[in-house]
């Protein structure tokens, strides 16, 4: 049997997961700056990017609930190698729809195996990465998201105009089965949990910690879902953004997401998460605010920067926290819970938004300010309940620390 990595013994896997974790979330994110192209050369109407995107979201969540229960049974490596080819492939079949029903289907099938991916990846850095580095390195493999908007996004949509929509579709789909390659021999072995079993995943679920920590990490999915996947056609119809220019604001938008969790990683590891969590919160519920809600005369540059910078680094920061839950034998399951919950809430957001809204005549979209209402609603909502899951880490730690006192006064003053 392969020897199981040690935390330190596979720096490569880490490069990796931030490569895989780019491509999954930049094959989600594209699809909705493309929207306005589906419209022109599919005929798709303008609302139903969401649906697009929330079908997705519905399907990697069903499938991650589905595959939960064991996810922790297999070898991390060989579960993540068929996750990938099967994501990938189907993802570069994308190319092959002539119609929306098609792309839609293909796109859907893909999902399907992106929440079991996510699972098993994070899970598996979980693994390899010791908890007195995780703030840093698990918001370095977080970073996808902001790479999936600085490379991914503007070179889907930059491909669109030259060659085709059907061209990201190709290319990404080309490099994640190269990921599955390189994964395949630099990836390390990382064998089956010990205690993995249908009764574990029971306990977590029991956990009260565990359900506050979905609940959380739902309702901020929830309240960004209402708003992203109609932004770039909000951007182009409602604020008569040009199409030429949404690339460079998505790059902005990411470089800024860069930043912010590389910073907002460090002071986590300084032990000061809830401050970081507190701040971010706040951030972003006042740029949604004055951006979008009761918007101001501000540059779409400037907002649409600060909105990326503020939401990822709160998003990365509640994740990161959330990671301490599970026991080394319930991390994939957790993972996958974690997606399924997030999923779901993303599906409904998404599906819920495109219903709401209301497309004129000339697309522009109707209603989109009572959604970033609603947002600034879940996002102090989901800040509430990251500081109740910090408190109740707090308590856990403390009380495993008092049972695990020596007995004798000698002892525990050895132990200091």
């Amino acid at each position: 049997m392969p020897k199981p990595a040690t935390p330190t013994s596979a720096p490569a896997a880490i490069h990796l997961a931030l490569l895989i974790n780019t491509l999954s979330i930049g094959c989600l994110m594209m699809v909705m700056p493309l929207a306005a192209d589906f419209v022109r050369q599919l005929g798709m109407q303008a609302e139903f990017s969401g649906y697009l995107s929330g079908s997705a979201s519905l399907a990697a969540a069903l499938s991650g609930l589905a595959a939960a229960p064991w996810l922790d049974r297999f070898n991390r490596k060989h579960a993540l190698l068929v996750l990938l080819v099967l994501r990938f492939a189907l993802l570069m079949a994308c190319a092959l729809a002539d119609n929306v029903a098609q792309l839609t289907l293909l796109f859907v099938l893909s999902g399907c195996f992106a929440g079991p991916l996510g699972a098993v990846l994070m899970a598996s850095m979980l693994d390899l990465i010791p908890a007195e580095q995780r703030g840093r390195k698990l918001a370095y493999v977080a970073m996808g998201f902001s790479l999936a908007a600085i490379i991914a996004v503007p070179l889907a949509l930059e491909l669109a105009i030259r060659f085709g929509w059907q061209s990201p579709f190709v290319l990404f789909g080309c490099i994640g089965l190269l990921a599955a390659a390189a994964s395949f021999w630099l990836f390390p072995s990382l064998p089956a949990q010990n205690g993995g079993s249908k009764g574990s995943v029971r306990k977590l679920l029991g956990s009260r910690l565990c359900q506050l920590a979905l609940l959380v990490l739902c309702i901020q999915m929830f309240g960004h879902s209402l708003l992203i996947p109609h932004f770039s056609t909000f951007f182009q119809f409602n604020l008569e953004f040009p199409r030429a220019s949404i690339g460079t604001l998505f790059f902005c938008g990411g470089l800024a997401s860069l930043l912010s969790m590389r910073v907002t990683g460090i002071y986590i590891d300084k032990g000061q998460a809830a401050g970081v969590v507190l701040l971010t919160s706040l951030a972003l519920a006042a740029i949604t605010l004055i951006g979008f809600a009761a918007p101001l005369d501000w540059s779409l540059y400037l907002i649409f920067t600060l909105f990326m910078a503020f939401s990822s680094a709160r998003t990365s920061s509640s994740m990161i926290v959330m990671s301490a839950i599970p026991a080394p034998h319930q991390r994939a399951a957790f993972m996958s819970f974690q997606s399924t919950v997030t999923n779901i809430a993303s599906s409904i957001a998404s599906i819920g938004s495109a219903r709401y809204l209301i497309s004129a005549a000339d697309g522009s979209l109707q209603g989109f300010d009572h959604l970033a209402w609603a947002n600034i609603s879940c996002v102090l909502l989901a800040c509430a309940g990251v500081l109740l899951v910090l408190q109740g880490l707090a308590k856990r730690h403390k009380s495993t620390r008092h049972n695990n006192e020596p007995c004798s006064g000698q002892a525990k003053q050895g132990s200091q």
